[in-house]
């Protein structure tokens, strides 16, 4: 069944000829606010109706028909769906939010997608010790920085002052980025507060206790924590017309992906995910043409998402590269006084 068959039926529907005043601004405007019922609605954010949404596109897929394919391509594309967002606008939205929280992640904590651990049973990083040491370091440093400048840890929540109090103990005894990222999971998507992404789903994970208050610059930490590390792909997540999460998506590299990254990169679907343009944008070669991924073999698959990436750059996702634009997006935000 063609996309464009549905969709003109689905138009027919909305705007039926008993209703000429119907228009189709005036009816996605209605379907922007279904999303926005859907992800304010408490319930939503429980885990069971959140994964029921999620994978009934994957019970459909696993029925292995093609009319099932295309309505599922449909549904990622018009109800729920990732756009990738690069790692320099990630940093830009966190020290642009006023208040940060950071969720559980569904897919995580359904047991879905299962990416913490490898085969060995071991927490898995995509980095050397070293370079784990390093975004550790940077992580501890920004934590002992905030309660030496206001005496205590500001804007955070409790959970996560007695988090660090923790980590700070165990710094003192071996202290390792493995750690930092068992004790958190899967408590590893971000919710800025900022245009563009609705607060509905913060209220209601909030309602939840799913989502907790942290200090942006420790948001900022994490951020690179989970990019270097982890290898990780940010989506902003959308419902209907609706972006409400940037999340830290299971990689193909790592457990087979999430839903929504799994049905992109073995499931053959164009709409799961979107990639992004912005910034660094797609890996391509000299007459424009798009090119895979060179970094990560399971990726190497499809064509690069432009995850933020430095391409044409010696060592496009190497520490250094990322801290050093980390930084230079911190510096220009404190000049604008963004940064207290």
């Amino acid at each position: 069944m063609e996309k464009s068959r549905i969709v003109k039926k689905l138009l027919t529907a909305a705007l039926m000829e008993d209703r000429p005043g119907l228009k189709r601004p005036v009816a996605a405007r209605m379907a922007s606010r279904i999303g926005e019922y859907m992800l304010w609605w408490r319930p939503t954010s429980l885990p069971f109706v959140h994964e029921l949404g999620t994978l009934s596109a994957w019970w459909a897929n696993k029925m292995g028909k093609e009319a099932i394919y295309g309505i599922r391509d449909i549904a990622c594309d018009y109800i729920i769906n990732g756009r990738i967002v690069p790692i320099q606008n990630v940093w830009k939205d966190i020290l642009n939010s006023p208040v940060m929280f950071i969720g559980h992640c569904v897919c995580r904590s359904s047991g879905l997608a299962n990416d913490l651990y490898g085969k060995d049973g071991q927490v898995v990083t995509l980095s050397c010790d070293e370079d784990n040491q390093i975004l550790l370091g940077r992580l501890m440093d920004r934590y002992d920085s905030l309660v030496r400048t206001y005496g205590y840890l500001p804007d955070t929540d409790d959970k996560y002052v007695e988090f660090f109090r923790k980590l700070a103990r165990m710094r003192n005894s071996g202290l390792r980025l493995e750690n930092f990222l068992e004790l958190t999971y899967p408590s590893w998507e971000f919710l800025p507060v900022v245009p563009g992404y609705t607060q509905s789903w913060i209220r209601g994970m909030h309602a939840n206790r799913k989502a907790h208050q942290i200090h942006k610059l420790l948001a900022f930490e994490i951020a690179n924590i989970f990019y270097v590390s982890r290898g990780t792909m940010f989506t902003s997540m959308k419902c209907v017309d609706t972006p409400y999460t940037i999340c830290s998506c299971p990689t193909p590299d790592l457990g087979g992906g999430c839903a929504l990254s799994n049905w992109y990169y073995y499931g053959h679907s164009n709409t799961s995910i979107l990639p992004n343009e912005s910034c660094f944008g797609r890996r391509r070669d000299e007459d424009g043409n798009l090119m895979p991924c060179n970094i990560f073999p399971e990726r190497g698959v499809r064509e690069c998402m432009g995850c933020g990436c430095k391409h044409g750059d010696t060592d496009p996702r190497g520490i250094e590269t990322v801290l050093n634009q980390a930084d230079e997006m911190l510096q220009k935000m404190e000049a604008l006084e963004f940064i207290e």
